[in-house]
């Protein structure tokens, strides 16, 4: 998925299995997974951080024929000051989502060897969404021009094991 152009349209319907019967994960996230080389020599870690990729997205329940509207929730940290983290959840407003780093995985290729190495960033979630079809829609709204080249795939999947 290019990054660097504005109006990139994706649209996409796909199914979600039934979870693993043993998980703790906190359900799903819609995000994007960007290839980078371990010890991250490009900077594509830092770029994307400081650079956040700018969608509208609609998710949609395909059932009975009809394609039923999925709320995407994004959590932000509501914590004034130094206050400790305190996390809220909102529902985006107007499908407008922003990128925002997340977790990293690793390959364990030597360092500075292009791999599967991904940073994962996340727009948002439908939290505990059920198995089924699912349509998705999602365009890119800013030109990013530090983001040309980049590798990045469209990830809706379940959050990590914590």
């Amino acid at each position: 998925m290019p990054l660097d152009k504005a109006g990139h349209k994706i649209d996409v319907t796909f199914d979600v299995p039934p979870p693993p019967k043993v998980s703790h994960s906190t359900g799903y996230f819609l995000g994007l997974r960007v290839l980078f080389a371990p010890s991250d020599p490009d900077r594509k870690i830092a770029t994307i951080d400081a650079h956040p990729v700018e969608v509208r997205v609609t998710l949609h329940r395909m059932q009975d024929g009809k394609e039923v509207p999925v709320k995407i929730w994004n959590r932000v940290d509501v914590a004034k000051g130094y206050e400790p983290s305190r996390f809220e959840s909102f529902s985006l407003r107007d499908g407008i989502a922003i990128s925002r780093g997340s977790f990293s995985e690793h390959s364990g290729a030597p360092p500075g060897t292009p791999d599967a190495s991904t940073y994962v960033v996340v727009f948002g979630g439908p939290g505990e969404q059920g198995p089924g079809r699912y349509r998705l829609r999602l365009e890119t709204l800013k030109d990013i021009p530090q983001l040309k080249g980049f590798k990045a795939f469209l990830a809706y999947e379940r959050g990590p094991d914590r």
